[in-house]
């Protein structure tokens, strides 16, 4: 209708708008319509920050010093480094793994509990548990293709920060947003409402754990809530392992309100794929997971990494690629 009544005044008109379908209508009417850009803070996807970088040395010296000392000073690569970003500095065959703190590139390490069993896979994977087990990053955002194990990881770390004492419990949450057609209204509590929506939690406790009986005492004892986004206004997480997952499909309103409710000792990580977004009106440049990451990349409370490799199968890393 109002693209209708725009197409009979017969005036030149431009909309903006992040309705889809709304621009296909203006098509069809011959009405000129662009997209709504206010929300976007880089222009292609490809300039996204990764969170880690490759680098070539000419003088080995570098290299020596690094594995001599345990540290480089950022001077020393004469580079402009991002606050806890990850590095790959190379010299011929030697090549070193860091990370910026304070102005120095140091070891990339991983405090998981003794208790929890896990190897990193490649060497983004070794920056995430790096990252995600730091106290002094509160917060962490990880993307990456389907399969590359952001949720696998940062489920290990949220146990292993339980098993040690530094939070009382696990909080999930993400936005409830489908795929493809609603199936329209569930039956139970809120927690049978939510059960179908935290699969990928329970199917990382089941792979690991091998049974739900341990993920189920968990939630009994209050160790793990679920907790839906929209009663998530006005609670404070004190001492807390926050997991948003999905949070490709939130705008940045949402994130900063759950952002906003993080208290003392706690940490919260936005997990998502900016590649599989399923809410109507943001794409991979305008939705609040590629906007926190962007605009706190320069802060040193918060970390980013992007899982490049696909772990779960070469079916499953070939699909990211090609469609």
């Amino acid at each position: 209708g109002v693209a209708k009544g725009l197409k009979s005044r017969n005036e030149d008109v431009t909309v903006i708008t992040k309705d889809i379908n709304f621009r296909v209508k203006c098509d069809a009417l011959q009405i000129k319509a662009e997209d709504y850009y206010k929300d976007r803070v880089v222009e292609d996807q490809d300039e996204i920050f990764l969170g880690h970088s490759n680098m070539t040395v000419d003088d080995p010296y570098i290299i020596d010093k690094f594995y001599k000392e345990g540290e480089l000073s950022i001077k020393d690569l004469d580079c402009e480094v991002f606050p806890n970003q990850y590095l790959v500095i190379k010299h011929e065959q030697q090549s070193i793994l860091g990370v910026e703190s304070d102005g120095y590139i140091k070891n990339v390490s991983c405090n998981l509990s003794e208790t929890v069993s896990l190897n990193a896979r490649n060497k983004e994977q070794k920056f995430a548990l790096d990252l995600l087990t730091r106290d002094d990053i509160p917060l962490t955002t990880l993307t990456g293709i389907a399969g590359s194990g952001k949720t696998f990881l940062t489920l290990m770390a949220a146990l292993s920060g339980l098993y040690d004492g530094k939070y009382e419990k696990i909080v999930l949450t993400r936005t409830l947003q489908p795929v493809g057609k609603d199936i329209g209204f569930l039956p139970g509590d809120v927690n049978d409402k939510l059960d179908p929506w935290i699969g990928s939690i329970v199917d990382n406790f089941q792979h690991y754990f091998k049974d739900l009986t341990y993920f189920e005492l968990m939630r009994k004892k209050g160790q793990i809530e679920v907790s839906p986004l929209a009663f998530i206004r006005g609670r404070t997480f004190n001492n807390t392992f926050l997991i948003v997952d999905e949070a490709q499909n939130a705008t940045i309103h949402e994130l900063k309100t759950i952002i906003t409710r993080v208290g003392e000792n706690s940490k919260i990580v936005l997990l998502g794929d900016i590649g599989q977004i399923d809410t109507p009106y943001i794409d991979s440049l305008s939705n609040g997971l590629t906007i926190v990451i962007e605009k706190l990349k320069n802060e040193k409370l918060a970390g980013h990494v992007c899982l490049l490799k696909g772990e779960r199968s070469e079916l499953a890393t070939l699909a990211s690629k090609v469609f």
